[in-house]
């Protein structure tokens, strides 16, 4: 087996005087071309050897890296990534949520190119769902995820299992869920274990359209906007109707802060509905609600 300092002695005496080496050690990755010239061979050999030394060589043995498991989810459609990269620019956590949820709703996964991207947010917040995150990256992506040390306590948290305290309460006081009760405690509403009906969506969207809200109206907005029936959509057009008809108009304060709400909700509703039809692959049927600037 020739080492280096046959290459060298080669290369001193020259090939007329020496041959070229037959063999050479498996490190070198490759066998010299009898066939080209000699001389060149020797220069070659010289370069290779060179790389071989600033690479550190070739270890004689290495344990198999571990191999990644398969997805057997379907990847979400190109419409509803489009989506996602829309609450990923900048990333928006409450939202980024409604479409993971979405998706394990529909058993899709979201594709390997935004593994790093979703990774990045949840692990600078605690505010993205875990369950749902991991549902929707799949074994596969859960694992990806894995490899990063920057990002074990996401890891853990995405192979935590669920949490399930059972089935929650019509509300959080025994008290019936009416409009009255709603009235009363608006935040009730968040707590409905049952879909929402026609009279209590409308009872929702009369509460923010008062401008009488004590809570913080953006926040409740958003909160509503995630959970109102996306077939109940077109109530919000007649509770923005009634903003200019109301026997007392609202103040100039008031109206913005009404409005900006407003805002806040139906985008919110339309976002789910728009990625309802990208999941589903069903058109949205109805027109969207334009908030006018009063």
């Amino acid at each position: 087996m020739a080492v280096w300092e046959d290459v060298v002695t080669t290369g001193l005496i020259g090939t007329d005087r020496r041959p070229v080496p037959d063999k050479l050690p498996p490190s070198w990755g490759a066998e010299p071309d009898h066939a080209a010239d000699p001389a060149h061979v020797v220069l070659s050999l010289a370069a290779r050897y060179r790389v071989v030394r600033r690479a550190g060589g070739l270890l004689q043995s290495c344990p198999q890296g571990t191999v990644a498991p398969t997805n057997r989810q379907p990847v979400a459609s190109h419409a509803a990534h489009e989506i996602l990269d829309r609450l990923l620019s900048p990333p928006q956590a409450d939202l980024l949520n409604l479409w993971l949820i979405a998706a394990a709703l529909h058993g899709q996964g979201v594709a390997a190119s935004y593994w790093t991207a979703l990774s990045i947010v949840a692990a600078r917040s605690s505010a993205v769902d875990r369950t749902a995150l991991a549902q929707a990256l799949g074994e596969r992506g859960v694992w990806f995820v894995e490899q990063n040390p920057q990002w074990n306590r996401l890891a853990r948290g995405l192979r935590s299992p669920p949490q399930n305290d059972g089935p929650p309460e019509q509300d959080g006081s025994g008290v019936e869920l009416t409009e009255d009760a709603v009235r009363a405690d608006p935040e009730l509403i968040m707590r409905a274990a049952t879909l929402w009906s026609d009279q209590l969506s409308r009872t929702v969207l009369a509460i923010i359209g008062s401008g009488l809200l004590r809570h913080p109206v953006a926040r409740y907005a958003a909160a509503i906007g995630a959970r109102l029936p996306l077939q109940h959509y077109e109530l919000l057009r007649a509770a923005v109707q009634q903003i200019t008809t109301r026997a007392e108009p609202l103040t100039a304060a008031r109206l913005r802060s009404v409005r900006e709400a407003l805002l806040i909700l139906e985008r919110t509703v339309w976002l789910r509905m728009e990625m309802r039809s990208a999941f589903s692959g069903a058109p949205i049927m109805v027109d969207r609600v334009e908030i006018p600037p009063w």
